[in-house]
């Protein structure tokens, strides 16, 4: 599963990764993940796992009627969501796995992991699902997170005006994140919002205004250094910068009623590096209006891979 494909000169090719379970958002993840690999010359991982069946705390014998059921509905989502003839390599894969282990597993090597915001199951009330919950916690590539309703799916052109939105905060992670998110904006061609929140916690904000001044101008400070330090050559043409006031997760929901795409960073501390995993990035990726890429950091070798993420999608 976790071979790279080589092209004709024997370079490797980009590999897309999507989840596959017959849901309408994974078909949704199945085009995202196509205009991926196309946009990329890459091929198409689409995966379909399942638990095996547990009797008395130990697996039962795989039914042959199970697989083939996995196969069937693979191919039928495949086929509904691109057609008799994919203009891209598809590499079908079925496993008896949980689909949360077998989708993390194959993210490894991969330039990017689709996945539907929730498939079959659960709990209505919950947007997102526990599978593509883990995938965004644990995957060692970036992770597209998509729904059916979301736009750049669907149609074949993007549209002009489109917008790609990234959360900055301070520190290296802050950095590469921009970059990614750049790297995003030029293959949607679209314009990029780097995008940070300010808030001031005093008990009585209207007896000290100074304070609040001061806490936007740091955040406008911490924006602009960033930017600095990732195009050190110059900006890129089509950038803009906003600090918002209010919490993370308030204004990347708010900003994501007008992108195409939000990027958010994965990080396991405190600062506001992009969303950090748990208060903020849950509802971000929960309520957020828009596909969200959530990209790791800390690693170097995950940063060289996620300065080119495969996100080109259209838009609707």
């Amino acid at each position: 599963m976790n071979e790279q494909q080589l092209d004709q000169r024997g370079a490797t090719r980009p590999r897309i990764v999507v989840g596959v379970d017959g849901s309408p958002d994974s078909l949704a993840a199945i085009k995202a993940g196509a205009w991926a690999a196309a946009a990329r010359g890459g091929t198409l991982d689409a995966v379909n796992a399942w638990a095996a069946p547990v009797g008395y705390g130990a697996p039962l014998v795989l039914l042959p009627e199970i697989r083939a059921e996995a196969e069937t509905t693979l191919q039928e989502a495949v086929r509904t969501a691109l057609g008799e003839h994919p203009l891209i390599e598809v590499h079908p894969i079925v496993t008896p796995e949980a689909p949360a282990a077998a989708l993390v597993s194959a993210s490894d090597g991969a330039d990017l992991l689709v996945v539907g915001s929730r498939g079959h199951g659960g709990f209505g009330g919950l947007l997102i699902g526990s599978i593509s919950m883990a995938c965004t916690m644990h995957a060692h590539c970036p992770v597209l997170v998509v729904r059916s309703g979301s736009a750049l799916t669907d149609a074949q052109e993007a549209r002009s005006g489109a917008r790609v939105v990234v959360a900055v905060g301070q520190g290296l992670a802050g950095v590469e994140l921009l970059r990614t998110a750049a790297q995003a904006a030029d293959e949607l061609d679209a314009e990029l919002l780097a995008v940070t929140a300010w808030r001031y916690s005093g008990k009585r904000p209207d007896g000290r205004p100074e304070l609040r001044d001061q806490a936007r101008a740091a955040a406008e400070r911490t924006l602009e250094q960033q930017v600095s330090a990732a195009f050190l050559h110059g900006r890129p043409p089509r950038l803009r910068t906003e600090v918002r006031e209010g919490t993370p997760a308030a204004v990347l929901v708010d900003a994501s009623r007008t992108a195409d795409l939000l990027v958010v960073g994965r990080m396991g501390h405190s600062q506001w590096a992009g969303v950090l995993l748990g208060s903020v990035s849950l509802p971000v990726a929960e309520h957020a209006e828009c596909p969200v890429l959530v990209v790791p950091g800390g690693a170097e070798r995950t940063v060289q891979r996620v300065r080119s993420p495969a996100v080109a999608l259209p838009a609707a």
